[in-house]
């Protein structure tokens, strides 16, 4: 069996806005930059045979110190992205409560295959991620993955 490590991303200056990323390209900022450093110092002596991210440069960014700690290749893998918003993505959470109240009060109620215009259903999203999550423990079968 393949053992996974899953790790989120790093702060962005977006996360202390509340606005929504999704698929935006958005950088980490000075303390998710910290933050993946610190996670590379804590995981360094954890045994790890292969290091996977989303292909977002934030999640690159959370990779690399991971990478240099464990000598091994980030590899993009855009089956890791996180859900799409659709219209609403660049957009802070006040914004969307004023301006698209009527999609926020559907959002929030989490519904399985509700989508955001433009965006993916929690049931799309889901199925994209563990589609990517097995052909990665196929591909490392008994290993070890983050």
């Amino acid at each position: 069996m393949t053992e996974f490590l899953f790790i989120r991303h790093g702060e962005t200056d977006w996360n202390r806005q509340q606005r929504f990323q999704g698929r935006i390209d958005v950088p980490l900022n000075a303390t998710g930059r910290l933050q993946a450093e610190r996670l590379a110092e804590r995981l360094a002596p954890e045994p790890v045979d292969a290091l996977y991210a989303s292909d977002l440069v934030r999640a690159m960014q959370t990779a690399e110190p991971l990478a240099r700690a464990w000598k091994l290749d980030t590899r993009p893998e855009p089956g890791l992205r996180e859900q799409g918003f659709g219209i609403l993505e660049g957009l802070d959470v006040p914004t969307i409560r004023v301006e698209h109240a009527d999609l926020w009060a559907r959002w929030i109620e989490r519904r399985a295959d509700f989508a955001l215009p433009g965006g993916e259903s929690v049931r799309d999203f889901s199925a994209r991620v563990l589609g990517a999550v097995a052909r990665l423990a196929a591909a490392h079968e008994g290993g070890r993955v983050a």
